[in-house]
């Protein structure tokens, strides 16, 4: 999913008695009897069923519960950020509230007001996993943003092409060993490479696996989760994309090339298209059985494992999906292989590059290392606006445990678990997904989640122009324009330029705050 910068939301909530509180009971959404009969809000978006889906719905359901009707403009994803950055530097940004990435709160935060205190007190804040709250609601230590969403990349697998004893006998006299998800990247070449041109169910060829490939079309969280595993040093934290203490870029060190390199030469197992795909169309085509395997955000688990087909989402045939930018507009035809997928922790390496030695090091065993791709969207309001009061309280309502927790059913919805109870509960799961591949779901999730390192995105100010010197490079790389070595070296002059023209001194204390670590005195 193209993810680049978002805005944010004010939110002032008065105290008010908890029998004036809507239906949720939560305590901390701050609806008022004293809402009824207001304008209405104003929420910007992105197009597409996904989060501007939910924010119509939970629009509809706000406005019975509380008087206050919500109008949600909806606007294609590559015009987003555009649109809000104008509006706050021009003063005219008819809106209350905004549903944006994460990873835009850096450009956006001047012009937001902070998450009011009843909020962050509240069981609503209370409730979600540490990783989306501490390391997407802030920004210069201040709450500014309330999380929507939770993302990080795994993968999925056909459990009836791994469990089929034909197929692991082949696999076991080719690579001398048993078929099995895999543990490392290695690994995981091994297994696309074995089930890439084998003949599927109904008699065409199935890709060894599914990753985007296409520029805005989440290709750059592609090599960021290759990198992961390779790039966060367990003594270095923080290193993946500069050096935390100089903020010289790290994304052309041998861990960054290897993960290119790796990336590149997995094209070569999946469709003859593969540069074209983004992550819609990977979940859609794993759906429809079309390969073995995918790297994908946790919606593929809902698209393609639904006991009863894609839940409220649009049809659509793969012919037909678009490169839209961002993958949360899950469409999907009804699955063909639900039942019969498993889930693995993102793959990782027995070796990590240490950027202090400048050397590779062998670990005592195999490390996978979590990525939190993308993060995840949050809800801000701006500063400017008028309605403060009640756009928290829909925000609030919109993120509410109960109201979030059936969103995570719904395949068209773009929400994947952020909440402790998102994952405290497998009875929802198990309804949807049946016991076994439920079980695998969560037991990946929870993995995932409580790694002993998880890397975090990058987010800094100018984040967008750092993102795009790297794909220019990458689309020299891509078309063989320029090696791996050539296409990485290139981006990190170009960051390099960036951070100087942006003030270093700033870009390293906003990076580290980033990253989850201690400001460095000069």
């Amino acid at each position: 999913m193209t993810r680049l910068h978002g805005l944010f939301v004010i939110f002032v909530i008065f105290a008010v008695p908890s029998a004036a509180l809507p239906v949720t009971g939560d305590g901390g959404d701050g609806s008022d009897e004293r809402n009824r009969g207001g304008s209405s809000l104003q929420v910007l978006t992105r197009d597409t069923t996904a989060i501007g889906g939910p924010a119509e719905r939970h629009g509809r359901d706000f406005e019975a519960a509380t008087g206050t009707a919500v109008a949600v403009t909806r606007v294609p994803f590559a015009d987003l950020y555009e649109r809000i950055m104008l509006g706050f530097v021009t003063g005219h940004l008819p809106f209350d509230a905004l549903l944006i990435p994460s990873a835009w709160l850096p450009d956006f935060a001047p012009y937001l007001s902070p998450v009011p205190e009843r909020i962050i007190a509240g069981p609503i804040v209370g409730d979600i996993l540490p990783l989306y709250r501490d390391a997407l609601m802030r920004w210069n230590n201040r709450w500014m943003a309330l999380t929507i969403d939770g993302d990080l990349h795994m993968g999925a697998y056909r459990r009836d092409l791994f469990e089929d004893p034909d197929t692991g006998a082949a696999f076991a006299a080719e690579y001398g060993r048993p078929l099995q998800p895999p543990q490392t990247w290695s690994d995981y070449r091994d297994v696309a490479a074995f089930f890439s041109g084998r003949q599927g169910a109904d008699g065409s060829a199935l890709a060894g696996t599914l990753e985007a490939y296409a520029r805005e079309g989440q290709r750059i969280w592609t090599l960021f989760s290759h990198a992961a595993a390779y790039t966060n040093h367990p003594d270095h934290p923080g290193a993946m994309f500069f050096d935390p203490d100089t903020m010289v870029p790290a994304i052309d060190n041998p861990g960054w090339i290897r993960a290119l390199r790796e990336m590149l030469e997995l094209r070569r197992f999946g469709p003859a298209d593969a540069d074209r795909l983004d992550s819609e169309a990977v979940r859609i085509r794993f759906a429809a059985g079309q390969a073995a395997m995918n790297i994908d955000w946790a919606d593929t688990g809902v698209l393609a494992g639904a006991l009863g087909g894609a839940m409220g989402g649009e049809r659509a045939s793969v012919a037909d999906t678009p490169l839209s930018g961002d993958p949360r507009d899950s469409r999907t035809e009804t699955s063909a292989i639900a039942g019969n997928v498993g889930f693995f922790v993102l793959p990782g390496s027995r070796e990590v590059w240490n950027p202090a030695s400048g050397a590779w090091e062998t670990l005592p065993s195999v490390r996978s290392v979590s990525f939190l791709a993308f993060g995840g969207w949050i809800a801000v309001v701006p500063a400017v606006g008028a309605e403060h009061e009640r756009a928290w309280a829909y925000v609030a309502w919109y993120a509410s445990p109960e109201h979030s927790a059936r969103d995570l059913l719904d395949g068209s919805s773009g929400i994947n678990p952020y909440r402790l109870s998102h994952l405290d509960d497998p009875a929802p799961w198990r309804s949807l997904l049946g016991d076994r591949q439920a079980e695998d779901y969560l037991r990946v999730l929870r993995a995932s989640l409580s790694a002993p390192q998880i890397a975090r995105d990058l987010r800094l100010p100018g984040y967008r122009a750092y993102i795009a010197a790297l794909e220019d490079q990458l689309d020299r790389v891509m078309t063989g324009g320029a090696t791996p070595e050539e296409g990485l070296r290139a981006a990190a002059a170009d960051w390099e330029a960036l951070t100087d023209r942006l003030g270093r001194n700033s870009q390293r204390r906003h990076y580290r705050e980033a990253m989850g670590l201690s400001e460095k005195s000069d």
